[in-house]
């Protein structure tokens, strides 16, 4: 009898034991996402070209060394907000073959987490470049090379993304493209983002329902911290950059100004296209502002403005709050100032030049002709030179992205200007090229733009 009355007790035993396991291990963290974690809203379905390189994805083994789930715990921060369930939704495509697209959550982390690398690294040129050799973008990186993902050859396509490959890695002869199965996994990796949270309380360390925090000093081995998990990839951790690719930080002129709002404004919402000493750079730089509270841009800054010879004046969190409130109440005005009707004036072709080299001529060049097979030419262009000037209009407005222009389709997308310009900086940009580089359509007025503008919203 007692051996019965012992066996029903430890059958009882394993078995609130398991509930227990059950409770601390599913339960109490699945409790903890729905009590903790907004549910964010869900991603968009992966492309057919993205889909294909989540299968490159698992085939070349990358889940055996990076995780895409980001912890509730402190060491995690540095990857994104905690992952919620909505971030491994609508994976799709689907089909009868395929009933399910894999959520690759991986259980290693030799490599950083890639929940949020499409955001942190939207660089296409430094993906290409990681995945030839990734030696060549992060010297102290222990991935394995994946050349087989690319191809070389001397005659490359006039629209091939060839990847410049730095001299101590490039092959001996010839360029470096990349073929069908690496552009794939490219496209699945930028493919990759969190989407922002929605509320203040999930930023750290900020205070909930402020923009900012007060001014406080931040210890110089943060910034370190910081610059290295998320700038030295680019501008290389001796602040060199890679020549040609991504700019130097040492000595760079923003960055050792006496007036850091330029820094600031890099920072916070990034940069592309700029020409610094001579040199135009076509990778994206990342905005930051939506990530770090403004301690941390304050420390990541300063980092840049005291290191590798540099010696300039140190940066504030207040100094950033400010640059940050200045910069979204200025977008408010000329947001407000855009949805008023605006007076019928023609701008002054000298005003349109001077933002059409500012922002236009690093593709489409000051000539117009733009860079064959990479960035399609002004003159002479059937929608610049068409009467009616309403997809001219919509294509500055809106940007472009996958066009086909005289059987030549250009992958890279243009950017959207409608937010950055009001309605008479738009028409001065459009006059510009219709009427330059032999060009000679009629002009538009800022009430076209602004009517356009409002239609399409």
């Amino acid at each position: 009898m007692n051996f019965h009355r012992n066996h029903w007790l430890l059958l009882g035993t394993i078995f609130f034991g398991f509930i227990f396991l059950a409770i601390i291990i599913a339960i109490g963290p699945a409790y903890w996402v729905q009590a903790k974690v907004e549910v964010q809203p869900t991603p968009n379905p992966l492309t057919a070209l993205q889909q294909r390189g989540l299968d490159v994805y698992i085939a070349e083994g990358c889940v055996a060394c990076h995780t895409q789930q980001v912890r509730p715990i402190p060491m995690d921060k540095v990857w994104g907000r905690p992952s919620a369930p909505s971030d491994y939704a609508n994976l799709g495509p689907m089909d009868v073959w395929r009933p399910y697209a894999p959520a690759v959550l991986g259980s290693e982390r030799v490599g950083p987490d890639l929940s949020d690398v499409g955001s942190r690294q939207p660089s296409k040129t430094w993906q290409y470049m990681h995945l030839y050799n990734p030696r060549s973008v992060v010297k102290a990186s222990i991935m394995p090379a994946f050349p087989w993902l690319f191809k070389v050859t001397d005659h490359p396509a006039d629209d091939a993304s060839v990847v410049p490959v730095p001299p101590p890695y490039a092959p001996k002869n010839g360029k470096v493209v990349p073929n069908e199965r690496g552009k794939a996994l490219v496209a699945y990796l930028l493919s990759l983002h969190q989407e922002a949270e929605s509320t203040q309380s999930q930023r750290e360390p900020a205070a909930k329902g402020s923009i900012s925090q007060a001014p406080q000093s931040t210890p110089a081995a943060n910034g370190d911290t910081l610059y290295s998990d998320n700038c030295a990839s680019c501008h290389q951790a001796n602040g060199e950059g890679l020549p040609g690719v991504f700019p130097p930080l040492a000595g760079d002129p923003v960055v050792i100004a006496q007036d850091p709002s330029e820094h600031i404004e890099t920072v916070l919402n990034g940069a592309h296209g700029r020409n610094i000493n001579g040199k135009t750079y076509g990778s994206p730089m990342p905005p930051f502002g939506s990530r770090f509270s403004d301690q941390q841009i304050a420390a990541i800054i300063n980092h840049e403005r005291s290191s590798w010879g540099n010696n300039a004046p140190i940066v504030t969190a207040d100094d950033v709050a400010g640059q940050r409130a200045g910069g979204q109440k200025k977008a408010a005005e000329k947001k407000a100032k855009q949805s008023q009707p605006q007076a019928q004036k023609k701008m002054p072709v000298a005003n349109g030049a001077t933002l059409y080299s500012n922002n236009c001529a690093s593709c489409h060049q000051a000539n117009g002709e733009g860079l064959p097979g990479a960035f399609p030419a002004l003159a002479g262009d059937a929608i610049v030179t068409a009467d009616d000037p309403g997809e001219h209009i919509d294509t500055v407005l809106n940007g472009a992205h996958g066009r086909t222009i005289n059987g030549k389709t250009y992958a890279a997308p243009m950017p959207p200007f409608g937010s950055r310009f009001s309605d008479d900086e738009i028409a001065a940009i459009v006059n510009h090229e219709r009427s330059s580089w032999g060009n000679n359509a009629p002009s538009v007025t800022a009430a076209e733009v602004a009517k356009q503008r409002a239609g399409g919203k």
